[in-house]
């Protein structure tokens, strides 16, 4: 028996093709004909959520335990090498005055140490300015004396100026900060720097070790926040709602240092006489510090 033969013809393809099409729009069109179409844009109705803001601070004052003491020791000399050697000098008897009134040496460090030149300016300008109708002596006469020179001729400012400088001597700069956990001495630090020359005191403040400002920072900003939630939940209460969730927390510290500045120089410092050997010390005592924290909370409220 002979075989069938089926040959479809270019039209008959097409015609497939467009039914398929067809039969794929429609079931896209089934399956989203339920859904909701996107609202366009400014449409939405969103509600705002009220919230209210509230602040919480708590302060303690505290005794430091620790004292800063900055000290200088100057020296000036004509060469830069002779100017170092004196202020070494000098730096050593103010050491050995420290560590004799009972200051460690691990507690005396340097916060700087510098030479530099020292100067002696001098700049002058020609000619002096005209007053009135009369300028100064400015031009030479004749028989070797000045006479005066006309106001329209006579040079107008700016006026030409001339400096020099010139190298008169070195001075050297050595600066030390004794930092203390003994509070109470001070006056002592004081005393050892009156005794030596070319040294001056210059400041003193109380503060804190780290580890003990951080420990109270910790409890103020603990103390804050509870009291910036029972500020909160007594305004929510009085407006019939509850708290919701913490929108926005802000914090922040106040840790002022004291600080004084210095009065007394090396060699120099005054003490009242008591006695016949007895003279009466200096004395610094120590001021309390005070510490605070604050807290900013913006709450939701539930109505």
């Amino acid at each position: 028996m002979a075989e069938a033969k089926y040959v479809l013809g270019s039209g008959t393809v097409l015609l497939a093709v467009a039914l398929i099409v067809v039969l794929v729009a429609g079931i896209t069109y089934v399956l989203t004909s339920g859904q909701q179409l996107p609202q366009p844009p400014g449409n939405e109705t969103t509600e705002e959520i009220p919230k209210i803001s509230v602040s919480g601070e708590a302060t303690r004052t505290v005794r430091p335990d620790i004292l800063v003491i900055g000290l200088t020791i100057e020296t000036e000399n004509a060469t830069a090498t002779a100017a170092e050697a004196a202020n070494a000098q000098a730096t050593a008897a103010l050491k050995a005055a420290l560590l004799a009134n009972g200051i460690k040496e691990s507690e005396i460090q340097t916060s700087s140490y510098y030479t530099y030149p020292v100067y002696n300016d001098s700049c002058w300008c020609e000619p002096w300015p005209c007053r009135g109708d009369v300028c100064p002596m400015y031009e030479t006469a004749g028989d070797g004396g000045a006479e005066g020179v006309a106001v329209e001729s006579y040079p107008m400012p700016p006026y030409p100026c001339e400096c020099s400088q010139e190298i008169i001597g070195y001075k050297s700069t050595h600066s030390i900060m004794v930092k203390t956990e003994d509070t109470e001495s001070g006056g002592e630090v004081i005393d050892a720097v009156a005794g030596v020359n070319n040294a001056r005191f210059d400041y003193f403040y109380f503060s804190l070790k780290d580890e003990t400002r951080i420990g109270i920072e910790s409890e103020l900003a603990a103390e804050a926040a509870r009291a910036a939630k029972s500020k909160a939940e007594g305004i929510a209460t009085g407006l019939g709602a509850s708290l919701g969730k913490i929108v926005s927390i802000q914090t922040g510290y106040y840790y002022p240092p004291y600080y004084d500045y210095g009065y007394a120089k090396g060699g120099g410092m005054e003490t009242v006489s008591v006695g016949a050997e007895e003279s009466v010390p200096a004395e610094i005592f120590p001021q309390e510090l005070a510490l605070s924290s604050q807290i900013y909370v913006v709450y939701e409220i539930k109505q």
